[in-house]
């Protein structure tokens, strides 16, 4: 079966996220595990092509076309020197991807055309596919900005199935209705907006209306997902196409504790205790807090945002490490209030937390290596693969039960045989803070932490587990043919 998967990302060139160590993994382990073939496209991002010195070839040129009053032409290049097992196409159209990030500016506020770009990105995919006579037996989609992609190719051949995984649904590429006819999308396409959109259009209903299956990040997504959208368009659409959830995997590769060459110091689950304690020595040298073993560290390696509940654990947390109760690692760009409200942590307790304004692979290997906990109150999770990632180095999650987390955190204190984590009871200052004082409390026992760190360490949360469900849903849609 060859497929086209449409993504925005790509680890760890192209990338911001769960995307883009999603976009990496799970083709590559249907193509490896499942017989399956995977071409990936994405968009040419100019500035991080030039900064990682990346070689690429010029494939195909595309006809110029004007979107929103942008006229803009594009070509297609095939990245070199890649390790995925198919192709990879990056789709440049300057005009639209010359930006000094992927989807937001340097005050991390979304791009006011995010939208349109989109479309110009899906007319370009189809543009392309057809021109090129690629024959693709199953189109895979990613998100919202895959949303005009697939009504092209839905328009273009009708035969094609196509599956599309929502990796957050608060993201949705909202259209104005007055816009609609500028987006260069294909009649048929608008016409079903229209028809179940009401004043409401985006390029998630697009998508969804375009795909014969829907997948998220996990079966406790799946539950808020349909609750979050119940009384919309989008939310009528996922209801009658039943949604399955799948939990991600980890690439167990990338997150190796044993690894060498690393600026981790190599453990697995029968030297946890150990390694946990070098990697601390090494973190807190590193990032210059005060070296002190007895004081546990918490790590998070995530966007600093609303959604991810960063507002409650840096008010939570606060106090602790003013008492130098605990130290606090966090990795990872954060919005503008919450950019202040660090600046100014920082400089009244620098030697207990330290902060990387970015995604730094080196640093996130040894923030997980030595941290102690990690803290994830999300208000919305769809999958989380940072309590995964953790796991693989004996980190223990305190978490929100949410979508993927509820899935995948076991509370050890109602559960200690199966349990490997912390529960927050709610979205609240206090309960995130005495949820972390608990777990700092649990850690102080003799035995429990290192044979719970040894237990989540061994369970299986590789890509292998997701793309056989993945390629059991290809078997579903692969007989319909193009």
């Amino acid at each position: 079966m060859k497929c086209l998967y449409i993504t925005q990302e790509y680890a760890p060139l192209f990338s911001e996220g769960g995307l883009g160590l999603s976009s990496a993994a799970l083709p590559a382990a249907l193509d490896s595990g499942h017989g399956t073939h995977h071409d990936l496209v994405l968009p040419y991002y100019p500035r991080l092509v030039d900064r990682l010195g990346l070689q690429t070839e010029e494939v195909c040129v595309l006809p110029e076309r004007r979107v929103t009053g942008i006229r803009s032409c594009a070509t297609v290049h095939r990245l070199l020197g890649h390790r995925h097992t198919g192709d990879i196409f990056l789709i440049r159209a300057d005009a639209w991807y010359d930006r000094p990030g992927m989807y937001r500016d340097d005050q991390y506020r979304p791009f006011a055309d995010e939208a349109a770009r989109g479309a110009f990105f899906g007319w370009c995919v189809a543009e392309w596919a057809a021109a090129e006579q690629r024959g693709y037996d199953l189109v895979h989609g990613n998100d919202w900005q895959s949303g005009a992609a697939m009504a092209h190719l839905r328009d273009r051949f009708p035969g094609l199935p196509q599956i599309l995984t929502i990796h957050n649904g608060l993201y949705t590429g909202d259209l104005r209705t007055d816009e609609l006819d500028a987006l260069l999308m294909p009649a048929s396409a608008l016409q079903l907006l229209r028809q179940h959109a009401g004043e409401r259009p985006s390029l998630l209903l697009a998508a969804l209306l375009a795909a014969d299956a829907v997948a998220t990040c996990s079966a406790g997504y799946v539950d808020d997902l349909l609750r979050k959208t119940r009384g919309t368009a989008v939310g009528a659409v996922l209801e009658r196409m039943h949604p399955t959830g799948i939990v991600f995997g980890v690439d167990t590769g990338l997150w190796d504790p044993a690894a060498v060459d690393r600026p981790t110091c190599p453990y697995d689950a029968s030297t946890v205790l150990l390694g946990k304690q070098l990697n601390k020595q090494e973190l807190q040298k590193t990032l210059e807090l005060r070296a002190v073993d007895d004081v546990p560290v918490i790590g998070v390696c995530s966007r600093l945002v609303h959604e991810k509940g960063s507002d409650l654990l840096l008010e939570a947390l606060e106090p602790m490490l003013r008492e130098e109760r605990a130290q606090l690692v966090l990795v990872g760009p954060a919005d503008g209030c919450l950019r202040e409200r660090l600046r100014a942590l920082l400089s009244d307790v620098p030697e207990y937390l330290a902060y990387v304004p970015r995604f730094d692979q080196e640093i996130a290997w040894l923030t997980y290596a030595g941290s102690d906990l990690t803290v994830m109150p999300s208000r919305v999770e769809p999958c989380g693969l940072n309590q995964l990632i953790a796991y693989r180095y004996g980190t223990l999650p305190v978490a929100s039960p949410v979508g993927g987390l509820r899935d995948t955190v076991i509370d050890v204190r109602v559960d200690p045989v199966h349990g490997g984590g912390f529960l927050i009871p709610e979205h609240s200052v206090g309960a995130v803070r005495a949820t972390v004082d608990e777990a700092l409390a649990w850690l102080e026992r003799p035995d429990e932490p290192t044979a719970v760190r040894t237990r989540v360490m061994r369970q299986d949360w590789s890509w292998a587990r997701t793309a056989g469900q993945y390629a059991q849903v290809y078997a579903r849609l692969g007989g319909r043919g193009a």
